[in-house]
């Protein structure tokens, strides 16, 4: 099993051993907060577990939005939260070269029977175990659109579907983060029915990252030009969701 820390857009790998977090240079990961100790926290990683414990830090460390009274055992998709600084706990199976190959055709085979199991869950109040069940799917395909896979139409609207899915179960505003990471890759506007549930959405979950939303607006504004009339009235919705999330 490979681990990884998603930060600011950046996934950082977790070697075997100890990986402090602090405010001190010496920390493998130096966090310029004033809101976080010099020696805030550590991850013991394993290649079969990785273990967050507090270091007697003044804040304090969340995970899912719960503070840790000193070790936590952290499961793939956690989030982890140290002063103002928010970061994902990534752990994915090693996979053989014909694995990778074959991925995208599997992953579109296996989205369906994924969802049906989420949906159940989400049908019995299980929001907690649907996002386990697709947090690996829907990472993995926004990391393929990040790294300039085409994601088809269908497939944009289905993924953003199950996210805002996930975002009502569970009250957590990274799906909504989610959403617009993946359209902006695509540069085009959220589907209409996904700007309408938005709306609601956004009204529900914790809190969302004001950055992604703004940044996924700006390169639509660039692309402004070459949007039709439709595509202008989303984008003009989508601000909307700026001043609605800005307010909260």
């Amino acid at each position: 099993m490979r681990h990884s820390l998603r930060y600011n857009h950046h996934d950082i790998e977790l070697p075997p051993g100890e990986f402090v977090i602090g405010r001190a240079a010496t920390c493998q990961l130096s966090l310029d907060d004033p809101l976080v100790s010099r020696n805030h926290a550590t991850l013991t990683v394993t290649p079969e577990s990785v273990v967050l414990a507090d270091l007697g830090s003044r804040n304090g460390v969340r995970v899912n939005s719960d503070r840790i009274d000193g070790r936590r055992s952290l499961a793939h998709g956690d989030q982890i939260s140290i002063g103002s600084q928010d970061m994902t706990l990534l752990s994915r199976r090693e996979l053989s070269a014909d694995t990778l190959i074959q991925a995208p055709t599997e992953r579109a085979s296996t989205f369906g029977l994924l969802g049906i199991l989420a949906d159940k869950a989400l049908a019995m109040g299980r929001g907690d175990e649907a996002e386990k069940l697709l947090f690996e799917q829907l990472d993995q395909l926004l990391v393929d659109a990040q790294r300039g896979v085409t994601v088809a139409t269908e497939t944009l609207e289905r993924a953003s579907e199950y996210a805002l899915k996930l975002a009502l179960a569970t009250t957590h505003g990274r799906w909504v983060d989610y959403i617009f990471r993946l359209h902006a890759t695509a540069g085009r506007p959220c589907a209409g029915p996904i700007v309408d549930e938005l709306y609601t959405v956004l009204r529900k979950v914790k809190a969302v990252n004001l950055t992604v939303l703004r940044d996924y607006l700006q390169g639509l504004r660039e692309l402004s030009a070459r949007l039709g009339p439709a595509d202008r009235f989303l984008l003009s919705r989508l601000e909307g969701l700026e001043r609605l999330a800005a307010a909260k």
